[in-house]
């Protein structure tokens, strides 16, 4: 656990509260770094405490926690229904002077609205997409009552943080949510690069050579975590039926694709114009150097994590239209194609526009509405108005 002095306090507001109920650090999903990265950010503006589980490990993180970090939950799936909780969190929101609780999803709603009835502290769910919805697409015949428990949490909170506008637009009509009582707080970047021109030329010219790819192929990168349904279908997908027909009709490209758990079937593929490298301890390389990120994914809900690092990192991206959900392309100047559900051929002639196209940086105005700071400073001005 990283020590109480390596916490930087400057210019505490509110006495935050913040529950997390799976693990987070170190971060390398969507969202658990949807999860440390707000904190962090937030933390510098309000004095934050999150509760979280047991086996976080903060010392693997670079850096300073701006947040105080309690290993309070314990493990295992009891944790979401644990009455001890309540019981200890009420003694810490009473200890601390708490001003305020956000839970992270709807799943410790009933914990919340206990401490918020309880203690009086004002309550916000902070959505990382419509959960019920999300399960609906992956064929949960329960999704239903997740959706009557969804709305219940939402409905009793003070304020609901969305990360996408469409999430928010969706809970106040089928949620019965006031728009005054929501706000956008979306996922954001940390440092992300945006390469001029000739940077760009460089990178790709230096990743071309350092893998034995050729020099007159585009790159184009798909990259997520498999084992999870929406991104396993999307690998196929692109594999089994984007792939061949694009390299039928323009074989000027080289794909890349990575992450944890891929199928063995495709691991370790290697030809002139794929190479699969399974999981990337440090992708940060193969996103610089991507001239094309390729987003097939039409299941899930949320913001697709991977697309805005893939922009913000200078590439062009392709996607399906529910992947593209929370990722404003009027912000974008061209460089996100967006094509119907499934649509391969529209798709591939999407890749093969992008990869044609003259590379140019990424708008300041997308890099703006992603910036940790000012989503931070967005979530501190709702908390502000409790």
């Amino acid at each position: 656990m990283k020590k109480q002095e390596n916490i930087v306090k400057t210019g505490f507001e509110k006495k935050i509260l913040a529950i997390a109920p799976y693990t987070f650090l170190p971060a390398s999903s969507g969202g658990q770094k949807a999860i440390y990265y707000l904190y962090q950010h937030l933390g510098k503006q309000v004095d934050l405490t999150c509760v979280s589980t047991d086996d976080n490990l903060p010392d693997k993180i670079p850096g300073k926690l701006h947040f105080k970090l309690l290993p309070l939950l314990g493990n295992g799936v009891k944790r979401y229904i644990n009455p001890a909780n309540y019981r200890k969190l009420k003694k810490l929101v009473n200890r601390q002077g708490i001003e305020a609780i956000i839970i992270e999803h709807p799943y410790t709603g009933w914990l919340g609205w206990l401490l918020k009835a309880t203690t009086g502290v004002p309550l916000i769910v902070r959505s990382h997409n419509i959960e019920s919805l999300r399960f609906k697409e992956l064929g949960k015949w329960w999704w239903r009552l997740l959706a009557d428990y969804e709305r219940w949490v939402h409905r009793k909170a003070n304020h609901s943080f969305f990360i996408t506008r469409e999430d928010a637009e969706y809970a106040i009509t089928a949620y019965g949510i006031r728009r005054e009582k929501t706000s956008v707080i979306t996922y954001g970047l940390q440092g992300g690069e945006n390469p001029t021109p000739e940077q760009k030329r460089l990178l790709v010219e230096q990743y071309k050579q350092a893998h034995e790819i050729p020099a007159d192929k585009t790159i184009l990168l798909f990259n997520g975590i498999f084992g999870y349904r929406p991104n396993d279908e999307a690998l196929e997908l692109l594999l089994e039926k984007i792939y061949p027909a694009l390299l039928h009709q323009a074989p000027d490209f080289h794909l890349i694709i990575c992450g944890a758990n891929i199928p063995a079937k495709y691991l370790a593929k290697k030809t002139d114009n794929l190479t699969v490298l399974g999981f990337v301890p440090d992708i940060e390389e193969i996103f610089l150097a991507a001239e094309v990120f390729l987003n097939p994914i039409w299941l899930g809900g949320g913001i697709k994590t991977k697309l805005v690092e893939a922009l913000a990192g200078g590439a062009s991206a392709v996607s399906f239209k529910s992947g593209a959900i929370g990722v404003d392309h009027r912000l974008l100047d061209g460089k996100l194609k967006i094509v119907p559900n499934k649509d391969i051929g529209a798709f591939i002639s999407a890749i093969i526009e992008a990869g044609a196209a003259t590379y140019t940086p990424t708008s300041k105005a997308f890099l703006d509405y992603f910036d940790w700071d000012q989503i931070a400073r967005k979530a501190n001005l709702a908390l502000r108005g409790l």
